[in-house]
């Protein structure tokens, strides 16, 4: 009886050495496939929007741009080092209010840590195949229209929910499209007051 416990220890320590690796590098994590982004679906009259909560867009950490396409409010509080949530976004979409609505939620419970400056290009726009932002001829004319829409085209939105976040050094540090998540939103404006 002893001979083959014995033989059933030295089997199972023999298992378990073997399963703890034994020298062999492992084999190296092959990284996901890259996923395509969200659907986009055309809204009436305006630009595009992202269906759903998209992915987040690469890690950004850039000069705010200066120059004329940018609205004098937006360019003094960046110039002011003040933290700014600039926000693009159409009337007309389903999303719309509930998305402002958790963007205000966050602001309330944030109060102070950052500015929020909206802009409702969606009535001013159309998008074209590729993307590019176009104004609509009957506001060709129209300087708040055409300062919005240069913005946009500045920052790169190409449909909207499209939120832009400077932080206390003037720089873009997070641009989202899309649906915002509330936990990640409080997250990155905490990040940007720093």
């Amino acid at each position: 009886m002893r001979r083959p416990v014995a033989v059933f220890v030295a089997v199972m320590l023999a298992l378990a050495l073997t399963g703890c690796g034994g020298g062999e590098e492992p084999a190296a994590e092959t990284p996901p496939a890259a996923t395509a982004p969200a659907p986009v679906a055309a809204a009436p009259g305006g630009i595009q929007e992202a269906a759903g909560i998209s992915d987040n867009l690469p890690p950004v950490f850039e000069a705010f741009p200066k120059g004329s396409e940018i609205a004098t409010a937006v360019a003094e509080r960046v110039a002011a080092k003040k933290p700014t949530l600039i926000y693009f976004y159409d009337s007309a979409q389903y999303t719309a209010a509930e998305n402002r609505a958790l963007i205000d939620g966050v602001l309330d419970e944030n109060r102070g840590l950052v500015d929020l400056i909206a802009y409702d290009i969606g009535k001013y726009t159309s998008v074209d195949q590729t993307g590019t932002i176009t104004i609509l001829p009957k506001f060709s004319q129209d300087v708040d229209a055409m300062v919005a829409v240069n913005m946009a085209r500045a920052l790169g939105a190409s449909f909207t929910p499209y939120i832009v976040l400077t932080d206390t050094q003037g720089y873009i540090i997070w641009k989202y499209r899309g649906f915002v998540d509330k936990d990640f939103l409080e997250r990155e404006v905490q990040r940007a007051s720093r």
